[in-house]
């Protein structure tokens, strides 16, 4: 492969799997995309495919399709992607578009945008000329064709290069007592997997066995938390994905600090760009690895990013792995081909039902409604997670919007949004120009969002991704009913119409179907829903049992037995 060939492609590769970063991450800028090729004058019908390019060459494996569609009367309800004469998939809607919305005025073109990693790998046809298309579909029924663009899909993948060999060091032995373990994590600010980690710490803080350290790439909120808790907190900085040395120098220095701590084990949180130093540093230290998996997705689609070389050494830290966990078996079955036999569990998340409990019991719902500005007889939807497009947070809108006349009392209220992030910004600036803006709230992030399950009357998860998120789980030891899609755990959590109901993802008319549903149901229907569930949570979601069960893994993985040096026996043989 020459080295323009060679460059294109981690191109592509960054390109696939940057809508991952920026989605969950505040260091990327939105607005740097493409140029719009096309701009609309006035109310009118229009979308682009902006990625691939034309005849650009695509290797098999994980390809990201970007691109935008809009109608007079809003941003599409469904977009199918198309390679050659085969659907392969629906797109993930509601992708911010600063640069569009800079262009043209309707205040949903700055939401119009659409994403899909597909996979080209098993496409039949052998190497050739091909076509990537769209079809967009709006709310009214009204189907829109993007150009297709033309491109070419290799004959195969080519095998990317073996790992380096590294050198390996001896640890010095540890003290008896408690194992040191390193917590490695991706950041500390309010997000799901950050808040399951301080749950999980506070309950391994109480164990005499267990010494933790915690490192995190990005500072945040939760730091005060940590080190409230009397646990060492080490703020690194991003680690380079893109270039083996530089990569490879960051993983050294890391190693450097590490070494006079005498860790027996790594804990890692999450498997984002920002937390796989985590798995390396285990492997150059050579102790135990634990890795805790939040994401349900293909590992390709989170690691397209990475220099082959780099996707190597982290390839090798995950088969090296002494546990890697996950909260639904669906998730887990995607890693077991990386990861080799016997190294996965399924060990669902735990909630501690103490606090909520507190507050439930001195909660007064008129009181807090009133404070928030909602009224007493309200309906209200709640959506609680940070504005980006895997929580699909514009199709619920198109949802609520096209039903609200049927249920002239429902309000939609989102918790988590940002005030100087541009998606906020967007979503806000299309929820004014929707039919029921006035029943449509935004409130921002907050670190207690326990009075929002308390004020609801249901509880909305219509992301196209998630493995068992912990407003769901809160939600449902609040009684509050949940609406989420059947996606990975959710299923397992929640049976239709018994502890919840469920619906499709990236369907508008699924999840528009369902929230009538669950907005005609009763008060003794929700009465009943919400009991249950809490039951289910109480049966499955121990925060002791979950703590537990990773802390003995902890402790039992770290008991390590002393390295002997064979090459020093082998040479008194010798002599």
């Amino acid at each position: 492969m020459t080295r323009t060939a060679t460059r294109n492609r981690i191109q592509r590769w960054i390109r696939a799997g940057s809508w991952r970063l920026r989605a969950t991450q505040d260091i990327w800028q939105l607005g740097e995309l493409r140029p719009v090729k096309r701009l609309l004058k006035g109310p009118s019908t229009g979308g682009v495919l902006d990625s691939p390019v034309a005849d650009e060459k695509l290797p098999r494996g994980p390809i990201g399709v970007y691109g935008w569609a809009l109608f007079p009367e809003g941003p599409a309800t469904r977009v199918e992607i198309w390679l050659g004469r085969e659907m392969v998939g629906l797109a993930r809607l509601g992708v911010a578009r600063v640069d569009l919305r800079s262009h043209i005025d309707l205040p949903h073109a700055g939401v119009c945008g659409f994403e899909l990693v597909i996979d080209t790998s098993s496409w039949p046809e052998p190497d050739g000329e091909t076509t990537i298309s769209a079809v967009a579909v709006s709310a009214a029924g009204e189907r829109l064709q993007l150009a297709p663009v033309p491109v070419m899909v290799e004959t195969a993948l080519e095998s990317l290069p073996a790992p380096l060999n590294r050198q390996r060091f001896a640890r010095r032995e540890g003290r008896p007592g408690a194992r040191r373990v390193l917590v490695f994590t991706h950041q500390l600010d309010l997000g799901g997997a950050q808040l399951y980690l301080l749950d999980l710490i506070r309950q391994l803080v109480k164990r005499d066995d267990i010494e933790l350290t915690v490192i995190s790439t990005l500072d945040g909120l939760l730091r005060e938390e940590f080190e409230a808790l009397g646990i060492p907190v080490h703020i690194t900085s991003i680690v380079p994905i893109g270039s083996l040395s530089a990569h490879r120098g960051r993983i050294e220095e890391l190693k450097a600090w590490a070494d006079p701590h005498e860790f027996e084990a790594v804990l890692v949180n999450t498997a984002t760009m920002l937390a796989i130093p985590g798995a390396e540093l285990a492997h150059e230290l050579d102790i135990p690895l634990v890795w805790a998996i939040h994401e349900s997705l293909d590992p390709d689609e989170i690691w397209a990013g990475l220099d082959p070389n780099v996707r190597c050494h982290l390839n090798a830290a995950l088969r090296g792995a002494a546990a890697v966990l996950f909260e639904a078996d669906a998730t887990r079955e995607m890693y077991e081909p990386l990861t080799g036999p016997g190294r996965c569990l399924t060990i669902p998340y735990g909630v501690d039902l103490e606090p909520i409990d507190t507050e439930r019991a001195g909660f007064d719902q008129g009181v807090v409604r009133r404070r928030a500005g909602i009224p007493a007889d309200a309906q209200v939807v709640l959506c609680v997670g940070t504005i980006e497009p895997r929580k699909a947070q514009v199709p619920l809108i198109q949802a609520f919007d096209s039903i609200a006349t049927r249920h002239p009392d429902a309000h939609l209220v989102f918790v988590g949004a940002r005030k100087k992030d541009p998606r906020s910004l967007l979503l806000a600036e299309y929820v004014e120009s929707c039919r029921a803006a006035d029943r449509i709230k935004l409130i921002p992030i907050t670190p207690n969002v326990q009075p929002w399950y308390g004020l609801a009357d249901i509880l909305v998860c219509a992301s196209d991704v998630e493995s068992l998120p912990r407003t769901v789980l809160e939600a449902m030891a609040w009684e509050t009913p949940v609406l989420a899609t059947n996606v990975f755990g959710l299923p397992d959590l929640i049976d239709d119409g018994e502890t919840g109901w469920l619906c499709a993802p990236r369907s508008f008319e699924s999840l528009a179907t369902a929230l009538d549903r669950a907005l005609r149901s009763t008060t003794e229907e929700r009465r009943r829903i919400g009991a249950a569930s809490r039951a289910r949570v109480q049966e499955r979601h121990s925060l002791h049992e979950y703590s537990r069960e990773i802390g003995d893994l902890l402790v039992r993985v770290g008991k390590r037995e002393p390295k002997v040096d064979r090459s020093t026996e082998a040479g008194a043989g010798r002599r």
